[in-house]
């Protein structure tokens, strides 16, 4: 089944039928419908897209901090313990 489906997929784009494409408009245009029906400006949709954007980067950012604090402990318990072993 799985095979299947992956030779369907690989058949579509010499058919001409590029699914993704038309299933990324039609989910921008549910969108873009949704927005106006709620009456929301294009600074509001922007403040919120840049929003996330940055929190996002923030929130990425953070990791490595932390991913470096960590790192940089755990060397430093590595060359303890080793010292330890080793005297």
């Amino acid at each position: 089944m799985v095979h299947e489906v992956k030779n369907i997929k690989t058949k579509l784009p010499p058919l001409g039928i590029n699914i993704d494409f038309w299933v990324r408009w039609a989910g921008l245009a549910g969108i873009i419908g949704l927005l106006y029906v709620c009456g929301a400006t294009i600074s509001t949709v922007l403040g919120v897209y840049l929003g996330c954007k940055i929190l996002r980067h923030l929130i990425r950012l953070f990791g490595a901090f932390l991913s470096f604090v960590f790192t940089a402990v755990s060397i430093v318990i590595l060359v303890i313990i080793i010292s330890l072993i080793i005297f």
